[in-house]
Parts: structure tokens; C-alpha cells; sequence
């Protein structure tokens, strides 16, 4: 008998051991001693019990069982804080696990599908109460089996690879089925058998709140080739937003959102708030098995912006720009199709926004073409020309005289940048401007032109005391918080005084970030340099600029110059500008003059100085230097 017991308690000692063995290959250096010493006392104990049921009586085993036991008790009191702390932290992820917001799943692979060993409530509640514990989840879920958009592949090979590879992966994926969402779920294996998944709804995290499309954080998500992108920008929403207020304006923007869903949808595409006003619509390429023909996505952009302009909220309406873009697009560096897709879309929507003649397709909607390509690689070509310094040995300066129109006495100069390269040829400054203005680069451009603007100006007035020159300059400069700085200290290094030196700057450009620029413009003013503004009357405010800052001088832009006296619109422009000019105090310019008639009619308003090919066209420095010297007038030719 009690062979017997000896024999069942060894049997026992030998198999507990057996079953700690796995534990030892995943435990942590925490408890790895405890579970070694624990398992060899225990396997000793077996033998020793083996022996016994023998009756093969062993001291020595004895003493071996003995020191397993004791090393196991010294280890076990030397590891009482660790072992409580672990408890503790055992605790915690219960407590934890059951209190989480996010869904928690702990599966086990078994054939082709996961079964499940536990879930926590936050996972049973977002599952619609689907799933239990010993539920098979392809069962249970069989839209598991299906494509997972944007994967393209099944849910359930996504596991299998993580288990496969054994490293833990996020996935974000749009699930339609038993549950509808957005989601994201980190998958993190734990054995090649057992993987532990986090789950959490994101749908609020890719989705505009205001207006309820997707925002920009789906670009980021989507791998479908979507064929076709309208970019979208409102036109005067500015505007409505500054003077009907943010309510308003919010509403707006609600209405234009589901324009552009309602165009979305019958298309399987998706519609995305870009940010601001600015909305994306990107579609899909038309099923070949479709019966009928899908529209062109021109005829598209002609329908979305039919029904914006047919938006009114409380009285106020809103346009648009549209730019469209379709197929492969091989114009731009970006390696993601999607992005080259929205950056040639983007491109066409800023030739659409130049051209506001008004709100009809053909001047509200341009669509990327060839023209467009060859423009941007020609704007691609000019920025890496630009970036390297040599190009400044390539630029210079040209001047074109302003004329005193009665008698053609030169009083002053407008300094104008040339650019001819020697492997582009001459470069417009209308061409290269812009570019150097997108890239930044056009800080650089300016201080060159500043540099060399005054090195001649200083020499020109030792022949001429009260001769002034000007330069135009960027409305980005005048954001620039370094431009006060350094332009004062290159006029103070060229030793002149300031009000002869004339900073030009459009009056479009003023009104593009008015607060700002009026800001920057002040300090000038306070360096005492003579301020112009150039082609005045082409921008959006008119005399009203005028009134918010005083300016020294204004350049009335050629197209209000007048060609006859038949001219009635024009020449009644010019004679309120020119009684403006009398009772606010700034001198006047009239821009563009190249025939007699329009220097006598603007004689006859009382303007007395001109600038224009009827006195001179731009001329080389030298050139200017010799009509100084020698006091000559330029009389009309």
C-alpha cells in the first residue's frame, strides 16, 4: 500500500514539472529562478518518491532534494517584493482589461480561424454582443473572410500574417457588415498560436466635425486608385465669413458639403473637407461593366458647380473654383499616385481661381492637360535654376524712366529685374516671380535687387541730388519680420536719404493679408521711404485702400488710362483719383502712356508725371547714366 501512494505521489512530482516546462520558455527574468528552483525541488521530490515505491532507500538523493528545497526558499524570501509587486501588476491588468474603453480580444488560432478565450465588455458592446468566449470568429463575423478596404485583402489573413511573423501590427480599415465603422486595431502575437487585439472605432478621428465628410487624415489611410480628383475652393467665402459671421458661414459650408457628397455617392467615391473652404472629391474609374456611360469628370465639375452656386442661406450664396485632374500624372516627383493626383488637381484649380471673369464653367473650372504639365516642368526647371547662387550672375537691372509729361525732365526711375540665362535664354519676371515667390526664394531675389538698386542710386545722385529710384517687392516680403531690419540697414549702408528711395508694391498684393502688410508698410514709413503703390485700381478694394493708408505716391495702372475723350468712364476714374490725390496729399503717376493723346489727357486732369514708351522704354544703367549727365529731357517720340 504504501508502495503504492509512494508510486502515485512520484508520478505527480515527475509531471508537475512537465507542465511548468512551457511556462520557463516564456516567463519573465522576474520569476524564471523562482520557477527553476520550484521545478527542480519538485522533480527531486519525484525521484526521491521513485525511489522509495522501489525500496531504493538514497541519503545522497535525499541531500539533493534537501538543497533544492532550501535554494527554492531562499529565493522565494529574497523575491517576496518583486513577487507581490507582480501580483499587484496581475491586478491592475484585470482591472484594466475589464475597464477599458478600447475592445480587447485574447484568441487562439485554430485551423482557419481564431477562437476566442476572452473579451472584455468594451469589445462585447462595440460587437453588438456578437461574440462570446469559445465563439469562433469567422462564424460568429464571416465579413472576416471578405476584402477589407483599404487592404484589399481579408481580415483574417491580416492576423495570420502577424501570428506568422510574429511582429505586432497596426491595422486601420473600414469594416461593413455586422458592425459599420472605421476602425483601428493593434494586433499583437503573442505565441505562434495566440494573438491579443486592441481595438478602437476612429470613424470621429477621420471625419470632419462640422460638415461630416472625411478630413484630411483619410489621404493618409487610402490605397485605392482613385482615377479622378476635383479640387474644389469657394470663392468670396472670405468675404461672407468676415461680414454674416462664423454662423453663417458655418452653414455655408454644410450646404456645400452635401453637394459634394450627393456626387460622391452615386459614384462610389468619397468626399473630403480639405480644410477651410476647400473641399476634394475623388472618384474611382468607371466599371467596364457599367451600362451606361459615367460622365466625363468635366461634365462632373459642371453639375457640383451648378448646384454650389444654387446654395442660398439667409440671402448669401457662394461660387467656386474647381480644379480637375484624371488618369496617371507623371508631372510631379511624388512616389504615392494619390498625392501627384491631388497636386496636379491643386495646380488646375489655381489656373481656375486667375481667371474670374465670372461664374461659368468655362472661367470657373480648369482640367490638368498638357499645357499645364509643360507649364510645370517649366516652373519645376526655373525653381532649380533659381536655388543655385550662380543664377544671380545671370540676373540685372534695366530702368525705366518717370517723366515730368510737360516738359519730359527725367525726376525718376523704376528699377525692373532681367533674367537671361544662359541655358534657359531670356526669363520673364511674370514667369520666374511666382516661382521664386512659392519657393521662398524670392527673400533672396529682393535683397539682390535692393543691393544693386541703391549702389546706382548712390551714383546717380551725385548727378542728379533729387532724382528717386524705386523697386517693386513681394507681398511676402512684407511678412517677413527681417525685411524692416534689413532693408534699413542697406539703405543706411549706401549712404542716401530715404525719401529718395520708393518701395512699389501692388495693391492686389495689399489686400491679400491687409492687416499684416499695413503693419509692415508703417514701419517703412517710419524709415521715412517714399511709398508707392503699383497698378493701382486692378484690385479688389479700389480708392477704399487709400483711405486706411496714406500713401506718397500712386501709379494709376495703363488699362484706366484713357486713349481718346470719348474714353468717359476712364477719364472719370482718373479725375476722382486725381481730386482724391489734391485732398489727401499723395502725388500721382500715370503708368503706360505711349501716345501723345493720352499724355494731353492726363495733363489735362492735372497729372504731372508719366511713365510709358512715349518717353522711353527700360534702358540698361549706362544708358541712364549718359541722359543725366547730360540733362537730357525725354521728349515724346
Amino acid at each position: 500500500m504504501e508502495t503504492a501512494a509512494n508510486g502515485a505521489i512520484a508520478a505527480a512530482y515527475l509531471i508537475i514539472p512537465l507542465t511548468l516546462l512551457p511556462l520557463l520558455l516564456t516567463a519573465k527574468r522576474e520569476i524564471w529562478l523562482n520557477l527553476v528552483l520550484l521545478t527542480l525541488f519538485v522533480f527531486s521530490c519525484g525521484v526521491g518518491h521513485t525511489l522509495s515505491a522501489l525500496h531504493l532507500h538514497s541519503t545522497s538523493w535525499h541531500w539533493v532534494t534537501a538543497g533544492a528545497s532550501w535554494a527554492a526558499v531562499v529565493a522565494l524570501l529574497s523575491s517576496q517584493n518583486r513577487l507581490r509587486y507582480l501580483g499587484e501588476t496581475f491586478h491592475l491588468l484585470e482591472a484594466t482589461w475589464e475597464q477599458a474603453l478600447t475592445g480587447k480580444l485574447l484568441c487562439e488560432r485554430r485551423g482557419d480561424d481564431l477562437t476566442l478565450l476572452k473579451l472584455n465588455p468594451a469589445a462585447v458592446v462595440m460587437t453588438n454582443n456578437l461574440l462570446q468566449p469559445g465563439d469562433r470568429l469567422c462564424e460568429k463575423m464571416p465579413l472576416h473572410r471578405d476584402q477589407v478596404y483599404p487592404y484589399q485583402v481579408p481580415l483574417i489573413d491580416l492576423y495570420f500574417e502577424a501570428l506568422a511573423s510574429g511582429v505586432p501590427n497596426r491595422l486601420e480599415y473600414q469594416y461593413k457588415g455586422e458592425v459599420t465603422g472605421w476602425y483601428m486595431t493593434l494586433v499583437t502575437p503573442l505565441s505562434p498560436q495566440l494573438l491579443y487585439m486592441t481595438f478602437t472605432e476612429i470613424s470621429g478621428v477621420i471625419h470632419d466635425p462640422l460638415t461630416g465628410l472625411y478630413n484630411r487624415r483619410i489621404l493618409e489611410m487610402e490605397l485605392e486608385p482613385w482615377e479622378v480628383c476635383l479640387f474644389i475652393d469657394l470663392d468670396r467665402f472670405k468675404l461672407i465669413n468676415d461680414q454674416r459671421g462664423h454662423l453663417l458661414g458655418d452653414e455655408l459650408l454644410k450646404a456645400v458639403a452635401t453637394v459634394i457628397q450627393d456626387h460622391a455617392q452615386p459614384y462610389n467615391g468619397i468626399a473630403v473637407r480639405n480644410g477651410g473652404d476647400e473641399f476634394l472629391l475623388l472618384l474611382p474609374a468607371s466599371p467596364a461593366d457599367t451600362p451606361e456611360p459615367w460622365p466625363t469628370p468635366e461634365a462632373i465639375a459642371t453639375s457640383v458647380l451648378q448646384d454650389i452656386l444654387a446654395i442660398e442661406v439667409e440671402g448669401a450664396s457662394i461660387g467656386a473654383s474647381i480644379g480637375v485632374a484624371s488618369g496617371t500624372i507623371d508631372a510631379f516627383e511624388e512616389a504615392i499616385p494619390i498625392n501627384r493626383l491631388l497636386q496636379a488637381a491643386e495646380t488646375a484649380l489655381r489656373e481656375a481661381k486667375r481667371n474670374r471673369r465670372s461664374n461659368s464653367p468655362q472661367h470657373r473650372i480648369q482640367v490638368w492637360n498638357s499645357l499645364l504639365a509643360r507649364r510645370r516642368l517649366r516652373q519645376i526647371t526655373l525653381e532649380a535654376y533659381l536655388e543655385q547662387r550662380s543664377s544671380e550672375a545671370e540676373f540685372s537691372l534695366v530702368y525705366q524712366p518717370i517723366c515730368h509729361m510737360a516738359t519730359g525732365a527725367i525726376v525718376g526711375a523704376e528699377a525692373l529685374i532681367r533674367w537671361d540665362s544662359a541655358r534657359l535664354g531670356r526669363v520673364s519676371p511674370a514667369e520666374f516671380i511666382p516661382v521664386a515667390e512659392a519657393t521662398g526664394l524670392v527673400h533672396r531675389i529682393s535683397d539682390w535687387v535692393l543691393c544693386h538698386a541703391l549702389e546706382q542710386l548712390a551714383q546717380w545722385q551725385e548727378l542728379a541730388p533729387q532724382f528717386t529710384l524705386s523697386i517693386n517687392i513681394s507681398p511676402l516680403e512684407l511678412e517677413d519680420d527681417d525685411f524692416l531690419e534689413r532693408i534699413l540697414q542697406r539703405v543706411s549702408g549706401a549712404g542716401i536719404a530715404s525719401h529718395h528711395f520708393g518701395i512699389e508694391i501692388t495693391e492686389r498684393g495689399i489686400y491679400s493679408n491687409l492687416d499684416r502688410y499695413l503693419q509692415s508698410l508703417q514701419g517703412m514709413r517710419d524709415m521715412s521711404l517714399r511709398l508707392k503703390v503699383d497698378d493701382f485700381g486692378m484690385g479688389q478694394s479700389g480708392l477704399a485702400q487709400l483711405l486706411q493708408f496714406r500713401f506718397d505716391e500712386v501709379k494709376i495702372d495703363r488699362y484706366f488710362i484713357p486713349t481718346s475723350a470719348q474714353n468717359l468712364e476712364k477719364l472719370a476714374i482718373c479725375r476722382a483719383i486725381a481730386t482724391l490725390s489734391e485732398g489727401i496729399n499723395f502725388g500721382l503717376v500715370a503708368e503706360g502712356i505711349e501716345h501723345s493723346s493720352q499724355r494731353d489727357l492726363m495733363l489735362g486732369l492735372n497729372y504731372r508725371y508719366g511713365q510709358g514708351y512715349l518717353f522711353s522704354r527700360p534702358m540698361p544703367p549706362q544708358s541712364l547714366t549718359t541722359l543725366l549727365e547730360e540733362g537730357t529731357c525725354l521728349s515724346p517720340q
